[in-house]
């Protein structure tokens, strides 16, 4: 099977994935700002230190944004869910899908949950795609090792301290 066929990774299907991504190439203008560094940006290999997310203290980003489609990818809530807030429905799925990958089912989103999710994502094409359990979610890496999603018309990297995507606003 091709990488394609395994995940899914038809234009219907991606327009439901990660943050309104669309099909598009592995090219495309990216949202750095020279001499900005990285500060507020997911970098792949910090997935697993990211920010804790809880019910109560975690304000609205596209980190949360993130979770929320993990959660979709493995068939725990449906793509609208996708808010950017960590809000109730999401605490509750979040403890189901811990539970489920025998972790404590405490609703919160720490190294240990980061980490079981940032072994599933995996190298395709150009992509780094997070093999859900129903769904593949596409993302791409920028030259500084940075998520970035395709959203709103433009690929952007993926902010950890505000919203940036156009299906939060």
């Amino acid at each position: 099977m091709t990488v394609r066929g395994a995940l899914g990774l038809r234009c219907a299907a991606l327009s439901v994935l990660l943050l309104g991504a669309v099909c598009a190439g592995a090219g495309g203008p990216r949202d750095h700002r020279p001499g900005a560094g990285l500060d507020g940006v997911l970098v792949a290999a910090d997935l697993p230190a990211a920010r804790q997310l809880a019910l109560g203290s975690t304000p609205p980003s596209d980190l949360v944004a993130l979770w929320q489609s993990v959660l979709w990818a493995d068939g725990y809530t449906a793509a609208s869910a996708v808010t950017c807030a960590y809000d109730r429905a999401t605490a509750g799925a979040t403890r189901i899908w811990q539970n489920n990958h025998h972790l404590s089912p405490d609703g919160i989103v720490g190294p240990a949950t980061w980490g079981v999710a940032a072994e599933r994502i995996v190298p395709a094409r150009g992509w780094m795609v997070y093999m859900g359990e129903r769904h593949g979610l596409p993302l791409r890496l920028d030259a500084d090792g940075a998520y970035e999603v395709y959203d709103g018309g433009r690929f952007h990297t993926l902010r950890t301290d505000g919203v940036t995507l156009a299906q939060c606003r």
